[in-house]
């Protein structure tokens, strides 16, 4: 007779990947690699059938939920974007981006030379820079004009020129906005729902008697919605970006299902 393959007690080793799908194509949307500290929590609303002393007889439990959160050690922009409501937008040759650039250029010869073509009306399309010293330290502010003064200067915007009145010398901070072939953009706003995503969780097991052996395991919830009542992003190279979800069942299954578990070997 052969042994059925039948787990039980494991070593939990960790969560390999947590992908998000469109729960109605099941398309892969994004894949995050990098998860530690994840956490999962479920909780019941229980009511109590008590006699006529007060003693309970039984509790029954529904409205099942659970929360589902972790830490991407990595800053991941599929996650900002969906924090924020957003469609991340791609840039390519047909749709650029529009975004702002700041520089700080030494003026050789009276002149600079932008990275980036400058956009926005024609002539005028960076309309200050401000001098700046040895120090960092702001000094005069100049005014961009159609010839040279005191206090002002020319840009040639298709070659990425500003011109200097003569005597003009030292760095100046220049920003502007460019269009990007090569960018991504989002935006947050108040009013967004956040999508719902069915989630999967990929994750090692280990045999409790021979560490050799390993399993995989898979946690799917075919509900889950990011959690937007507080978003806090880490703005240092070490913070990683925290993620939480709301799960619930698909609310017109009749199963109920909150989650599915399945393991097997590797």
């Amino acid at each position: 007779m052969t042994t059925k393959f039948n787990p039980n007690e494991v070593v939990f080793e960790k969560v390999r990947y947590v992908e998000e799908f469109d729960p109605s194509t099941m398309q892969l949307l994004s894949r995050q690699t990098n998860v530690k500290e994840p956490t999962l929590n479920f909780s019941s609303e229980g009511t109590a059938v008590t006699d006529a002393q007060g003693a309970e007889i039984v509790t029954f439990y529904n409205a099942a939920t659970g929360t589902f959160g972790y830490t991407n050690a990595i800053h991941s922009f599929d996650l900002l974007s969906e924090q924020f409501c957003s469609e991340k937008k791609v840039a390519d040759a047909a749709n650029k981006i529009v975004a702002p650039v700041s520089e700080v250029l030494e003026i050789v010869g009276n002149k600079v030379t932008l990275k980036y073509v400058p956009v926005g009306t024609t002539g005028a399309e960076i309309k200050y820079v401000q001098l700046i010293n040895n120090e960092n330290e702001f000094g005069e502010t100049l005014e961009v004009s159609a010839a040279l003064a005191d206090g002002k200067f020319t840009i040639d915007a298709a070659s990425k020129t500003l011109t200097f009145n003569a005597g003009t010398a030292g760095r100046v901070i220049v920003d502007y906005d460019a269009e990007m072939e090569e960018a991504i953009s989002m935006s947050k706003t108040t009013d967004a729902m956040p999508p719902v995503r069915t989630l999967r969780l990929h994750c090692y097991f280990r045999n409790k008697c021979d560490a050799n052996i390993k399993y995989i395991g898979v946690i799917q919830f075919p509900r889950a919605q990011i959690d937007i009542s507080s978003v806090d992003v880490g703005l240092t190279p070490d913070g990683g970006h925290a993620v939480s979800y709301k799960l619930q069942k698909p609310y017109c299954d009749e199963t109920a299902r909150l989650c599915d578990v399945y393991v097997y070997k590797d």
